[in-house]
């Protein structure tokens, strides 16, 4: 018996050191490339060209900050240009409308899915949920951009419109699993007093479901910032409405040099980046709060 729950205990301490080992790699395999990424930042492009895979820069410089910030598009550095400074304020107007955007959609698509009862409601929200496994990119891309061009949305307004349209069904899957933990009870509490269905959405679910609600902005605001293939096309030939993750391929040929400048391309990744690794610092617990409630009964 005492060698039974020997081996037993054997095991799990097996299992847990591959598990903590597996996770080790892991964050390995993901902090390697950031470091490397804020390293290069500060590095003269010849050190970086020259094979320096080395962290620690050898020549430490900030005018690759500098220069980033007040390139403008065509790769010139004036202040009468389109500058990083006109591209941070692009994807904050882009990812904030996608944001309070997608959390008003999400939230009232669940409570209707959730809470409504009307012919075709399964069949609806199973039909919107397989939408999750179509990627924009793939084959949605052209007959979007048509439509958008068509309308005379291809700007940086469509890019957002189109962003809350194609992220809104998985916010919706964590979105029902949270509200089935809201009591209808309450609902009924609320027909009671005389609320009707918009206003019980109102005054009773959409303070509650602020834990969800919040973990949806997060995700929107950080697809929107990060996302490059939908805002470039989307922006084609408009420099004054590129992005930031747009405006920083820009760099890569500044000022129209033979060698691809990769010191400027670091330093304005850094740009990109920085926002989201403070953003989920601050927020990360809010984030995983969420995702955790609204998948359990999803």
């Amino acid at each position: 018996m005492i060698q039974i729950n020997s081996r037993i205990i054997n095991s799990k301490n097996l299992w847990l050191f591959i598990t903590y080992l597996f996770l080790v790699i892991l964050t390995i395999l993901t902090f390697v490339p950031i470091a490397y990424t804020i390293s290069a930042s500060f590095k003269p492009n010849t050190e970086i060209m020259s094979g320096g895979a080395h962290l620690i820069p050898k020549s430490f410089t900030l005018e690759n900050y500098i220069i980033a910030w007040t390139a403008g598009s065509s790769g010139g550095v004036s202040s009468s240009r389109v500058t990083f400074a006109h591209y941070t304020l692009n994807s904050i107007i882009l990812s904030l409308l996608t944001m309070c955007g997608s959390v008003l959609l999400t939230s009232m698509a669940a409570y209707c899915f959730q809470r409504g009862r009307f012919p075709g409601r399964v069949f609806l929200y199973n039909l919107f949920l397989a939408t999750m496994f179509i990627a924009v990119g793939s084959v949605t891309l052209f007959p979007i951009v048509k439509l958008s061009v068509n309308l005379k949305i291809n700007n940086l307004f469509g890019a957002s419109l189109v962003q809350i349209f194609t992220t809104s069904a998985a916010n919706l899957f964590l979105t029902i699993g949270y509200l089935k933990t809201i009591s209808r009870e309450l609902d009924d509490s609320a027909k009671i007093d005389g609320c009707s269905f918009f206003r019980t959405y109102l005054s009773i679910i959409l303070p509650l479901s602020k834990p969800i609600l919040a973990t949806i902005a997060l995700i929107s605001f950080r697809f929107s910032w990060n996302d490059y293939l939908l805002p470039l096309v989307m922006t084609v030939g408009k420099p004054h409405t590129y992005p930031l993750v747009v405006g920083i391929v820009q760099l890569k040929n500044f000022g129209g040099e033979a060698a691809a400048q990769y010191n400027l391309l670091m330093a304005g990744t850094m740009f990109s980046i920085l926002p989201m690794i403070l953003i989920f610092v601050f927020m990360g617990r809010y984030y995983i709060l969420g995702i955790t409630q609204g998948a359990l009964k999803g």
